[in-house]
Parts: structure tokens; C-alpha cells; sequence
């Protein structure tokens, strides 16, 4: 006999019922944070093996070229339901 999970489950309710504003606030301060390790590691990695600062630095801009590219579509969407358009 197996155990049916009880739908929905608790994580989805959360996630949906929050203010479009509110996720969109979050997913932009996670990305800070994410940057924020990203130039930790490259730090860290160039004071071990001599690399300097404006390599990191350039390395940085890849990073936040890839972040915003990453969180594009989810940014998006969030600006559309925060001004309450239609997705496309």
C-alpha cells in the first residue's frame, strides 16, 4: 500500500500566493547576494595564484551579464504582473 501526498503541497501555496512585488524584491536582492559570492570566490582565487584586480574586474561583468541573463524571463514576467499586463 503506498501514501498519497497531499496536493498542493505546502512549498507551492507559499510561492503563489505572494505578492508579485514582494518575489520580484527577492529574486533581485538574491541576485545581489549571488553576485556577492561570485566576487568572493574570483577574490579569494586571485589572492591565491597573483591575479589582479582588474581581471577579476572584468571578470565581474561577465558574471552580472550572466546573472541578468539567467533571471530575464522570471524579472520580466514579475514586471508584468507588478503592472498588471498580460504575459506574453
Amino acid at each position: 500500500m503506498s501514501t498519497q501526498l497531499r496536493l498542493p503541497a505546502a512549498w507551492a501555496l507559499r510561492e503563489s500566493r505572494a505578492d508579485p512585488q514582494t518575489r520580484l524584491n527577492t529574486l533581485r536582492a538574491d541576485t545581489v547576494e549571488a553576485k556577492a559570492k561570485i566576487r568572493e570566490v574570483l577574490d579569494a582565487l586571485a589572492v591565491k595564484h597573483d591575479i589582479p584586480v582588474k581581471d577579476v574586474t572584468y571578470a565581474m561583468a561577465y558574471a552580472d551579464d550572466m546573472l541578468a541573463d539567467t533571471i530575464y524571463n522570471v524579472e520580466r514576467e514579475l514586471e508584468r504582473e507588478v503592472e498588471g499586463e498580460d504575459p506574453v
